[in-house]
């Protein structure tokens, strides 16, 4: 498995898998797996093909630029207020956080097909320097953290469950029932601003990480991943179990799981003696399900239709700014896809080591009613270059009647109150 030095005392080693499932015909997840970085991502993206799969994949980009360009750790502009007291590494998370919601935002009102779109995150940063892991989170893909045969749920899903037992810690379990299970209340790209929840913590070495979606973690219990681990503590292997397990229970929606394990560098120097690294840069698969090795994939980079040069502009803009620097993305195979306009494919993504596995037939639904801006038009069976519109599309909103809380066209419940909302 590829690694890299980061450290005399430790250092992380990290494999992610993202698949399909057993009921959807696309997969709008996105991984990024960047150990240079100390920088693990995973992003669940909401709005369809054509837009879920261009927010996660836009998403996991900005934050890999980000970063790229803060490298030195010196970060744009005034440290804002409410941040002051948050440790260099986690201040350095959010804004890259805050970053990708812009990014998310400005394409989403930009295109016409964009419109709405959205996804989840979860980042995390590992810096061995000061033994911290750093997690933000927005939206319900979490990070579980494994320490001594013990399992914790570092993060905490924005959910409409979990607004509102914030909010009236006392409901009944038959009250808590009538309330939709997979409504979000936060999510990438709704709005120009978004409050990014952080998390610090102290790793030790043996401590194994689990960032993934809600495909994952819906369908597979806390003892369960902790079986897992009983089984094997090889990162790739695990994800690999994790995968099956949840297609095996059903397969409802994407399925992606990031391990990274906080890994003592003594031991690593006598395990890697005579060994061979495996190539660690991003390959991407193609819609065949064939691996393209870098130098071919480099081919087609040549050649990007208009659509993915706006994204990809609007990725690094501010990183450009920050320090120029040329990054590669897991995601660009999904963009070009999408500009593409091919109707039901799907080529699968994930970080290194790629899993290569084919699409099921079986549609899912989709779970984001409560941030979802509008309904997005269909695509055309060969459309045009999507070329960017005169000036912004309008975001269309509404007022909750009950607390008077803004919502978007299209939700069913208020973010806020729970409230139901007549269509």
């Amino acid at each position: 498995m590829g690694e890299f030095r980061t450290s005399s005392r430790t250092r992380p080693v990290a494999a992610a898998v993202t698949d399909v499932g057993r009921q959807r015909k696309h997969n709008e997840d996105n991984v990024l797996v960047k150990s240079d970085l100390g920088l693990f991502v995973v992003a669940d993206g909401m709005g369809g093909h054509n837009a879920g799969n261009v927010a996660s994949a836009l998403a996991t980009r900005s934050l890999d630029n980000f970063f790229e360009a803060t490298r030195a750790g010196v970060l744009p502009g005034p440290v804002p207020a409410d941040e002051q007291d948050l440790d260099p590494g986690a201040r350095r998370v959010v804004a890259a956080i805050r970053k990708a919601n812009h990014d998310v935002f400005v394409i989403s009102n930009t295109y016409t097909q964009h419109q709405g779109m959205g996804s989840t995150v979860v980042a995390a940063y590992v810096s061995c320097e000061t033994e911290q892991i750093h997690v933000g989170h927005v939206g319900d893909s979490r990070c579980y953290r494994i320490r001594q045969g013990e399992i914790e749920q570092l993060t905490k899903d924005h959910s409409l469950i979990n607004d509102a037992l914030a909010l009236k810690p006392d409901l009944s379990q038959d009250e808590l029932a009538r309330l939709p299970k997979n409504i979000i209340t936060r999510a990438l790209g709704m709005k120009d601003a978004v409050k990014v929840d952080i998390r610090s913590e102290r790793t030790q070495p043996g401590d194994v990480f689990l960032l993934c979606s809600d495909g994952l973690s819906g369908m597979v219990s806390e003892q369960q991943i902790l079986d897992v681990f009983d089984i094997t503590q090889d990162p790739h292997e695990a994800c690999e179990l994790l995968i099956a397990m949840a297609n095996e229970a059903g397969g409802t929606d994407n399925i992606s799981a990031l391990i990274v394990r906080i890994q003592p560098e003594a031991l690593d120097d006598a395990q890697l003696d005579g060994a061979e690294l495996e190539d660690t840069r991003p390959h991407r698969i193609d819609e065949l399900g064939a691996t393209l090795p870098p130098a071919a994939a480099s081919v087609r980079e040549r050649q990007l239709p208009v659509e993915e040069v706006e994204l990809e502009a609007a990725a690094s803009s501010d990183s450009k700014r920050i320090a120029a620097q040329q990054v590669h993305s897991i995601a660009d195979s999904s963009l070009r896809s999408q500009a593409q306009g091919a109707a039901g494919r799907a080529p699968r993504m994930a970080a290194v080591p790629v899993t290569d596995r084919r699409s099921r037939a079986a549609a899912g639904s989709g779970r984001y009613a409560a941030v979802a801006a509008a309904p997005r038009a269909p695509v055309k069976e060969v459309p045009p270059p999507a070329k960017p519109a005169k000036r912004p599309t309008e975001v269309r909103v509404a007022r909750c009647a009950h607390c008077k809380h803004e919502l978007f066209i299209g939700n069913r419940f208020c973010v806020e109150c729970g409230a139901a909302i007549k269509p």
